[in-house]
């Protein structure tokens, strides 16, 4: 896994297509790390063997990222051993620590949010075909997509973000009617945001955040002061029952 320390980098997808041999092949890489003028910059090596294509760039949040953003997981590209790689099976992360040398890991949406295209995952045997296409490479019947196909990943890497009911969204422009009817304002990078954003966000608030602790003391002493006007009803009714008796045997 590369060491970075930025939080979006790019990755990269290539394609080994031969259509004598019908023969379809993926491999998402990770970016190339420079220093230029003192400058850590990320790109995609142009060529990683002559036999190979340059299928696309997408961005996503780099795996050593923490805390791991609402709404999106950790992913691994399984890939071989073979040189150049081969990508053999993507999936989930269910322990984000047990870090293998054999993936390529990147944190992505897997549902769709504004400001991100879905990534498919064509399969087929054991080979994985990376696409932003949502068709398969080829017309043969046993190409299948991968359960978790598609994702959702950035074209670009975004700078700013905005919480939004509780998830951090890539942010270009304003997105009219999401969610809220009236969303705050204020746009931040993506840690700052994800730290931010650690609060349920209520769509009828004007936007402004509550602290779940805060809404769950708001909730208990709602629920007691509930209890309390029903003890007093209760009272009450007692109260008028003993005077009613009370005039009935006087007449």
């Amino acid at each position: 896994m590369i060491n970075v320390d930025d939080d979006i980098i790019p990755y990269c997808i290539w394609h080994y297509i031969d259509l004598d041999t019908n023969t379809f092949l993926g491999y998402i890489s990770e970016p190339r790390k420079y220093k230029k003028n003192d400058v850590v910059s990320f790109d995609c090596d142009l060529k990683i063997n002559e036999n190979w294509v340059f299928g696309g760039t997408f961005y996503a949040t780099a795996p050593n990222f923490r805390p791991i953003p609402v709404g999106m997981k950790i992913l691994c590209a399984k890939k071989s051993s073979s040189v150049p790689p081969i990508t053999r099976d993507i999936y989930l992360m269910k322990d984000p620590y047990n870090i293998k040398d054999d993936c390529v890991y990147f944190a992505t949406y897997t549902q769709p949010v504004p400001n991100t295209i879905p990534l498919y995952f064509h399969s087929l045997k054991n080979n994985i075909f990376p696409s932003f296409d949502p068709n398969p490479p080829s017309k043969l019947s046993e190409w299948t997509q991968t359960i978790i196909s598609p994702v959702f990943v950035m074209q670009t890497k975004y700078e700013k973000f905005k919480c939004i009911n509780g998830r951090c969204i890539p942010w270009i422009s304003e997105i009219k009617s999401l969610y809220d009817t009236d969303p705050h304002d204020e746009l931040l990078g993506l840690h700052n945001c994800v730290v931010y954003c650690n609060n349920l966000v209520l769509s009828k608030n004007e936007g402004k955040p509550f602290n779940i602790l805060d809404m769950v003391l708001e909730q208990r002493n709602a629920q007691k002061s509930i209890y309390l006007l029903y003890i007093i009803f209760i009272f009450l009714i007692i109260i008028i029952i003993i005077i009613i008796s009370l005039i009935i045997k006087k007449n």
